[in-house]
């Protein structure tokens, strides 16, 4: 593929995507949209050999982990973006640039989503561990609409490269990236004026005062929020801060190991890399060997560490929580000012718990849910703190 001359064609005006109609814009997408949903279709039936051994996730994971991604790019919210995009003011030539990150399955639908309601033409940069979800997406997508045919494009190329990556930097109007600080500091210096990056981040849970009756419930929404995408996603929660003391802290890591132990049987864990898995022995002795509380009966089902020292730690993986009881909230936002925009989420149970929010909105977390519904954002989300539509326009 001449990445220049597609770089020029797509930087070109596109008057059949800027004049077609909403309604087939919108019916296009979501039909897309519902293919990808269906594990029957002919294009998942082709998609998903190729995505399990690229996710490193088991089948019932990887269905968990789209059925995420894409439920947040459904019609509903797809129109809602379309309708936000309206009137906005964009410009007459290049195009944008998503460069993904490799770490979660059909991650090129949010970018393209704000892309296409906004009537920009875009190149997707897949990760070479994963080149065929955005190839087979627009694919289909543009199967379904002529008039997307020329304005979007998939591939994959040596991330870095700087002969390649120069025509395509200089056309695009805007470049969106996924990726490790290192990445972003790169095109960061070679395209100073279009970037917007996203980094490598993490999340947490908050559990304030609850009901006793309500510790299940929370727990078993703490581990989906742990389990979906064997826990490698930025709103993939690390680590439980929570003002329960004493017995009830125990009873929240007994009904937390549980739920993972009871996921790992519906969403069983995709095979461990050997070095996470030594990362996660290691922790467990060790914890032992301080005489803490750890359950969990392998690394398989899970890994949850009563942990009484404050300090945030990230997490090794494979599902592995630690929780760490505080007497006071007062001292959670110094605890994690070390982290300060590096934590991207929070799921939040209990009314105290909710009146932390500004606190951690001032540490550049992006986003809210209750356990459980964390690691399931629309297309409204304000990934970074910034609408997507805005981070397209700049």
């Amino acid at each position: 593929m001449n990445l220049a001359f597609l770089a020029e064609t797509l930087a070109a005006p596109k008057p059949a995507l800027a004049s077609l109609p909403e309604e087939r814009l919108i019916a296009a997408w979501s039909a897309t949209v519902e293919a990808f949903l269906d594990p029957a279709s002919p294009e998942r039936r082709s998609l998903d050999p190729h995505l399990l051994g690229s996710s490193r996730l088991s089948s019932e994971g990887l269905e968990a982990a789209l059925a995420a991604v894409l439920g947040g790019v459904k019609e509903a919210p797809f129109r809602s973006l379309v309708r936000a995009a309206a009137g906005r003011r964009t410009p007459e030539a290049g195009f944008v640039l998503a460069i993904l990150a490799g770490n979660l399955p059909g991650l090129a639908v949010q970018p393209l989503a704000a892309a296409l309601a906004l009537r920009l033409p875009a190149l997707v940069k897949s990760p070479s561990s994963e080149p065929w979800f955005a190839p087979a997406f627009i694919s289909a997508l543009a199967e379904r609409e002529e008039a997307l045919s020329d304005a979007y494009a998939a591939a994959t190329w040596p991330g870095g490269d700087l002969e390649v990556e120069a025509p395509i930097l200089e056309r695009a109007g805007r470049v969106l990236a996924y990726g490790d600080q290192a990445t972003l500091d790169d095109l960061a210096r070679r395209a100073p004026d279009k970037l917007f990056g996203y980094g490598p981040k993490t999340s947490l849970g908050i559990v304030g005062a609850v009901e006793r009756r309500e510790i299940p419930e929370i727990a078993a929404g703490l581990a989906r929020d742990v389990a979906l995408f064997d826990q490698r996603g930025c709103l993939s929660i690390a680590a439980v801060y929570t003002t329960l003391s004493g017995p009830q802290a125990i009873e929240l890591a007994d009904a937390l190991a549980a739920e993972l132990a009871r996921l790992a049987r519906i969403w069983p864990p995709g095979p461990a890399e050997p070095q996470a898995l030594a990362a996660v022995q290691q922790l467990r002795l060790a914890a032992e060997l301080h005489g803490l509380q750890v359950r969990g009966s392998s690394a398989a089902e899970g890994t949850v560490i009563v942990e009484p020292e404050g300090r945030f730690v990230p997490s090794p993986g494979l599902r592995t929580v630690r929780i760490h009881p505080l007497d006071d909230w007062a001292r959670l936002p110094d605890l994690l000012a070390p982290w300060a925009d590096r934590i991207q989420g929070v799921a939040l149970a209990g009314a105290d718990a909710e009146s932390l929010r500004p606190r951690l909105a001032a540490l550049g977390v992006s986003r809210f849910a209750p356990p459980g519904e964390l690691q399931h954002p629309d297309a409204s989300w304000h990934n970074g703190g910034v609408h997507p539509l805005d981070a397209l326009l700049g």
